[in-house]
């Protein structure tokens, strides 16, 4: 998921968990889950998977986000992957 297995370096910063909450709070995963009830609430890329049990990847919009592009990301479903 990550290039050279080592997690993307995405800044956790106000304006980077704006953009992310106009991406993730749409996202399948996150309204499926429930992922705003679970730490981290929010910028999976950059702060790890959610704490929410039994997760399955249904749908993902990483790809859209403007920091998938800005941080050269790759794969997808932050929120998921371990």
């Amino acid at each position: 998921m990550f290039e050279s297995g080592k997690p993307p370096v995405v800044e956790n910063t106000e304006e980077n968990r704006q953009i992310c909450r106009k991406y993730c709070t749409i996202c399948q995963n996150y309204k499926r889950h429930s992922l705003e009830k679970h730490q981290p609430t929010e910028l999976f890329c950059g702060c790890g998977t959610s704490s929410a049990q039994n997760m399955k990847e249904i749908g993902c919009f990483c790809p859209a986000c403007p920091l998938f592009t800005k941080y050269h990301l790759r794969g997808g479903y932050f929120c998921v992957r371990r």
